[in-house]
């Protein structure tokens, strides 16, 4: 890869990164629309102000534990309905981490900073 096109690669992801609070309330309206008492969370370095070129955006979905839902099932849902509904790029750099309630505790205590998405 020439350095010109990588250049451009960087500059296009930097983009998508400054645009993680968009991202993040999309994806928050997603989970919601599924799973109306999901709590959700932007951490990992885009919470704490620690981007690199290899960052993506780390969105931690709390979902209840009385929820019995297929986790890959709803990653999927949630992120189809982010882009079909709530405008989220196909190729947006966003990671869920979808936990149950009491797994959650260890992402928020091993998190250096979170930031609650209403």
């Amino acid at each position: 890869m020439r350095w010109l096109e990588v250049s451009s690669w960087v500059k296009y992801h930097f983009e998508h990164l400054r645009r993680w609070r968009e991202y993040a309330r999309a994806i928050a309206r997603a989970a919601r629309d599924l799973v109306p008492n999901a709590r959700v969370y932007v951490i990992g370095g885009v919470a704490e102000d620690r981007t690199t070129v290899l960052s993506d955006i780390d969105i931690l979905i709390i979902i209840p534990d009385t929820v019995s839902a297929n986790r890959r099932r709803l990653y999927v849902d949630i992120m189809v309905r982010a882009m079909d509904l709530y405008g989220l790029p196909w190729d947006a750099p966003v990671e869920l981490h979808i936990v149950g309630e009491g797994e959650a505790r260890d992402y928020l205590e091993h998190s250096g900073r979170v930031i609650e998405i209403d």
